[in-house]
Parts: structure tokens; C-alpha cells; sequence
């Protein structure tokens, strides 16, 4: 070698050992495809009364939407870490996954109608970067949901497959599953507790106005608290959303109402070892409508070879939506087959049961659907699902 390459080798070596040991970068991601078969649909429009339509296709994440991401952290000393991730997802099926127009029927959702299949744009499932130390962690970004989280946490499904708890579930009906623009505070664990405390400034989009304040900017506001408890085989959680001037009025789509949305749920569950039970309740309140909305699961996993047998049964009753308070009941059973610690294969069926007044449908962690009144919808999934 040249002593001139050398030297820069040589410097090379001495300023990069350092860089490496500094921090750490990680690109990670999850490919999941899968058959799905869903029942039961709304058409994309017009239709005869309580006619429905059913959808065959490749599912661009059935267990879980494809993502890919990169998150790290650096070490700042005196116990003291920086961390970050930025995380978007793609469609794996590829970018014909687009919901009404080339299948008839009416998707309930960005889902299907998003180039990236979730998160609805780029790097806009998670973006945040925070710090973490003794006192505890603060993160400002784009964050998943703590309702939402702890629903993967109680339901057997972790939020996906056809038996899905968020097919009719009522909390997070209300908001996204992540939230912009937040600050958030995790404390420490002690003896099994620990508190999240978040806020969210959630700036409107252009054009929207609350009545009488001619304000644009900084109105919709959103306050979380939850406490989680895990300890052993034992997991429990109470969480609590305020969301401040956040629907519209029916009939004007660029008037907010003043008042206030509140949603709450209490989950938790056993581990057994030869069986896992969960539950969670959940109700949201509307200042500006009567009556509640309210949610129940019930959901057991049972080790079964290399791997689980999932079951659920969830309730939701709609009562802002309705005078009559319909109902939405969801069934579901699956099943999931560990072939390495990366690795697995799924197979789900789940069954909805609506009242009249309920327009519930199956649908997957990627696929939502609008279904029909007092026409009950199915879904079956089989795939696969890879991370890294």
C-alpha cells in the first residue's frame, strides 16, 4: 500500500472507532402478506337496500402492516441516552391496493387509500426523537396512541388479523392511531407502576375554523394520561384521552364543534402459562352528543406447539351515533405458527353480528371496511410474516 493511503487508512481507522462507539443505528421492518376474504362489504355506491359485497386479494399486512424504519440512540453519559426512530410503511401487495374504485366496494378508510398502506405518508407511522435517563423518558414527535397500545396489549390479535379489536371498537374510533405533534413523559418504573403523560397541540388544517373564535391555529388540543402495571404474569392499565374541539358539525366540514371528546378504558390480564385471559372496557363521551359509546373484549391465547391459539369476543354499542344504541359483536378465532424467532405463519376467521344502525366489517392490521346495517360481516386471513 502507498504510504499516502496508508496514512488516510490509518486516520480513517482512528476518527471512525470512535463515531461507531458514540451511537447506534438499527434499520428493522416487518414484510407480512397474506390472503384475505372479506364479506359482508358496503358497495362503493349506490346498491339495493342491505346489499352486500365481498373482496378477495393479497393483503399488504394482514398480522401487521408492513413498515420499515430506522431508530438508534447515543450515549450521553452520567446515565443520560438520546434516542430516536422515523418509521413509514409500504404496501408489500404493491400500490393497486387502493380500495373502491378497482374492487366495488367501500374501504373505511386511508388504509386502502394511501400509497403507503399505513401511516398515510411517508415516514408518518412514528417520527420522534426523545431522551431517556434516570428521572425517566420525554419524547416530542409523531407517537402511537397509549389507547392504542394498550389495546394491542389486551387483545389476542395484537390489533391485527381478522380478529382485529379495532373493527369495532369505540376509542380509538375518535382519534388515529398515532398523533401529531406531541410531547410525552414515560417515568420510571417502580414496583411494577409507572405513568404516561402526554399533550399533543394538534394545529388544524387550513380552512378549519371553531364558531365564533375565527381561530385556524392551535385550537384542537389533546391531553393523555395512563397508568400500566406488569409484574410476573400479571399486566393491568387505565388510560385517559381529552380531546378538545375536535369533530366537525354535521352538514359543515369546516366548523368545529367547542366542546370536548373523553375517552377511557381499563385493560389487563393473567398469564396462566398453559392459558393467557384478557379484558378491556372502554367508553367515549361527546360533549356535543347524548349518550356514550362503549366497548368490551374478552380474549384468551393458548400455547399450542410452536404456536398460539388466539380467541376473542368483542361488543361495541354505539349510543352517540343513535338513540337506539345498536350493537356490533365480534367472534374471531386464529392461529399462529412460529417458524423462527423472525418468522411466522397466521390463520384468523372473525364474524361481526350488527344491529341495525351498525355498519361494522372485518377487516385486517392494514384493510378497513364500511360495512351494512344489521348485515353481519366475515373475514378469513392466512399468511405470512417476516421481520427484521
Amino acid at each position: 500500500m502507498k504510504p499516502r493511503l496508508l496514512a488516510c487508512a490509518m486516520l480513517g481507522a482512528l476518527v471512525g472507532a470512535p463515531l461507531a462507539q458514540a451511537g447506534s443505528v438499527q434499520l428493522y421492518g416487518t414484510i407480512d402478506l397474506g390472503v384475505t376474504h372479506f364479506t359482508g362489504l358496503a358497495p362503493s355506491s349506490g346498491g339495493a337496500a342491505g346489499q352486500t359485497v365481498s373482496s378477495t386479494g393479497l393483503s399488504s399486512g394482514a398480522q401487521s402492516a408492513s413498515r420499515i424504519g430506522i431508530s438508534g440512540t447515543e450515549n450521553l453519559g452520567d446515565g443520560m441516552v438520546v434516542l430516536f426512530r422515523a418509521e413509514t410503511g409500504f404496501c408489500a401487495a404493491g400500490l393497486s391496493q387502493s380500495g373502491a374504485s378497482a374492487t366495488g366496494f367501500a374501504g373505511r378508510g386511508s388504509a386502502n387509500s394511501a400509497q403507503y398502506c399505513s401511516g398515510n405518508g411517508f415516514m408518518n407511522r412514528q417520527a420522534y426523537v426523545g431522551l431517556t435517563g434516570r428521572y425517566g423518558t420525554l419524547l416530542a414527535g409523531r407517537l402511537l396512541n397509549l389507547a392504542y397500545l394498550n389495546e394491542k396489549a389486551a387483545d389476542p390479535f395484537a390489533m391485527g388479523m381478522t380478529g382485529n379489536y379495532n373493527n369495532i371498537n369505540t376509542e380509538s374510533s375518535g382519534a388515529a392511531l398515532e398523533t401529531d405533534q406531541v410531547l410525552a413523559y414515560v417515568s420510571p418504573t417502580f414496583s411494577g407502576f409507572s405513568t404516561t403523560l402526554g399533550y399533543a397541540f394538534n394545529v388544524l388544517p387550513s380552512g378549519y375554523v371553531v364558531p365564533g373564535t375565527n381561530q385556524q391555529q392551535n385550537t384542537a388540543k389533546t391531553w393523555v394520561g395512563g397508568v400500566n402495571y406488569a409484574s410476573g404474569p400479571v399486566f393491568a392499565a387505565v388510560d385517559y384521552q381529552l380531546l378538545q374541539n375536535f369533530d366537525s358539525v354535521p352538514g359543515a366540514s369546516s366548523t368545529l364543534h367547542t366542546g370536548s371528546l373523553k375517552m377511557y378504558q381499563i385493560s389487563g390480564g393473567y398469564d396462566f402459562g398453559v392459558l393467557k385471559l384478557t379484558a378491556l372496557y372502554g367508553r367515549t363521551r361527546m360533549d356535543y352528543y347524548s349518550g356514550d359509546n362503549t366497548s368490551y373484549l374478552i380474549g384468551a391465547t393458548i400455547p399450542a406447539g410452536p404456536g398460539d391459539v388466539l380467541a376473542s369476543y368483542d361488543v361495541s354499542k354505539f349510543g352517540m351515533a343513535d338513540p337506539a344504541a345498536p350493537q356490533a359483536r365480534q367472534y374471531a378465532i386464529g392461529y399462529t405458527y412460529s417458524m423462527s424467532k423472525q418468522t411466522n405463519l397466521y390463520a384468523s376467521y372473525a364474524h361481526i353480528s350488527n344491529d341495525t344502525g351498525s355498519t361494522r366489517a372485518v377487516g385486517d392490521a392494514t384493510d378497513g371496511f364500511t360495512g351494512v346495517s344489521g348485515q353481519g360481516s366475515t373475514g378469513i386471513a392466512v399468511g405470512i410474516r417476516h421481520s427484521f
